[in-house]
């Protein structure tokens, strides 16, 4: 197994003062450790990545912006240009409060998970507060042991027993919950089109929607649902077969047979979010829901974008009429 370490900073955990936080909250990482986290890129200013991060002490999937700060190399005229990787901390990670103190140790490793078939790497991550532990003891050794003296992280190669345990008794259900705090949300919308349609992948696409539609389908507003599993999808609105992005503002929570029968055309979204059925559907089921208001998220992040809206409704609905065999 090989594992990142790191033991937090005053400066970083945002150098709180009376029990509150001066500034912005984030774990450094070290410039010898990069390739334990996914690359950046030196040419885009503030090139950034999601982190899907599993907290031990929640269980729930947690997505962290993970920002690679170097205006040193864009033209800054600052007298300290920064050249920095950050992980930020947020509310979801951070259980509502300042969970991350001065010195304690942080174990972060990754693993390739599948879901639904899907592939995505998360980062699983605990928080080692028990000054007095033998683990707290023995890891707080190693860092002191590194030849860097300062670095904001190291890899240790072995097997952390205690850690792994806790990946052992995560439950399903644990593992399938999905928070994203309002925080990555402005981040991503700070960024550019190009480079936030690099963010997503076919799980964080899925992840988001869900989250944004509160785990309902945007037609019926039900769910059926047991542990790990659900009858609910990621629908594209402009198909990806068209050049659709993973992006959430291109997706929509839908049950598979409203999926179905929306990637065919049997009905299309109105520019005020009206579900609109084709007129040659018989389904009495679609033909009910005609004209009756589409679920939209709260949060505008989550809603779907007018271009992708009316690119369904010009390209995509009345499909199943040429479709041959559908």
């Amino acid at each position: 197994m090989r594992y990142y370490l790191k033991r937090c900073g005053f400066q970083e955990l945002g150098s709180i003062k009376n029990g509150r936080s001066q500034r912005g909250r984030y774990l450094l990482t070290s410039m010898d450790t990069l390739d334990f986290f996914p690359p950046l890129s030196k040419s885009q200013l503030n090139d950034s990545a999601l982190l899907p991060i599993v907290p031990l002490y929640s269980g729930r999937k947690v997505y962290c912006n993970y920002v690679y700060h170097n205006d040193k190399f864009h033209g800054s005229t600052a007298v300290h240009p920064r050249n920095e990787y950050r992980i930020y901390l947020n509310k979801s990670l951070e259980e509502e409060q300042l969970l991350f103190k001065t010195d304690d140790i942080v174990i972060i490793r990754s693993e390739n998970l599948t879901e639904n078939g899907e592939s995505q790497i998360v980062f699983y991550l605990d928080l080692i507060q028990d000054r007095q532990s033998a683990l707290y003891r023995e890891l707080n050794a190693k860092i002191d042991a590194y030849p860097i003296k300062g670095a904001y992280g190291i890899i240790e190669d072995g097997f952390i027993s205690e850690f792994e345990h806790k990946i052992e008794n995560l439950s399903v259900k644990a593992k399938t919950f999905v928070a994203i705090d309002d925080s990555v949300t402005k981040q991503i919308e700070k960024t550019d089109t190009e480079a936030v349609a690099n963010l997503f992948n076919s799980v964080s696409f899925r992840d988001f929607v869900m989250v944004g539609y509160n785990s309902l389908c945007a037609i019926t507003g039900t769910v059926i649902r047991y542990e790990s599993y659900m009858n609910l999808e990621a629908a594209h609105i402009k198909p990806r077969s068209h050049g659709g992005l993973y992006m959430p503002s291109n997706g929509i929570a839908l049950c598979r047979d409203m999926h179905w029968a929306f990637d065919k055309g049997f009905f299309t979204i109105t520019s005020d979010y009206k579900i609109q059925v084709h007129p040659k559907t018989t389904s009495d089921l679609l033909r009910s829901y005609d004209g009756k208001n589409l679920y939209t998220p709260k949060d505008l992040f989550f809603r779907p974008a007018a271009e992708n809206i009316k690119y369904h409704a010009e390209n995509v609905y009345g499909l199943f009429l040429t479709s041959g065999r559908l």
